[in-house]
């Protein structure tokens, strides 16, 4: 995984994502920080456009804004087509 601007990522809108799953990120069993490093289930990104498109992770983004991040993990895959 490398860091990641979050400057470089794509942007979501709040109103893109479930509200239980952002509940969940922040108020789970584990914390914010624990899963935004999450080796086991990485944020992922596709790099072939300007703006990364995130592929996974698109809450832990979000929130990861809110929270005033500048950068956060991330591993590169190909496209899915």
């Amino acid at each position: 995984m490398e860091n990641v601007r979050l400057s470089d990522i794509e942007n979501v809108s709040r109103n893109e994502l479930n509200s239980s799953k952002l509940d969940s990120l922040e108020n789970g069993y584990d914390s914010f920080e624990t899963q935004l490093n999450s080796r086991n289930n990485p944020i992922a990104l596709d790099r072939s456009s300007w703006s990364y498109r995130i592929i996974n992770g698109r809450h832990r983004v979000f929130l990861a804004r809110q929270k005033g991040y500048s950068s956060i993990p991330a591993e590169f895959v190909k496209k899915l087509r």
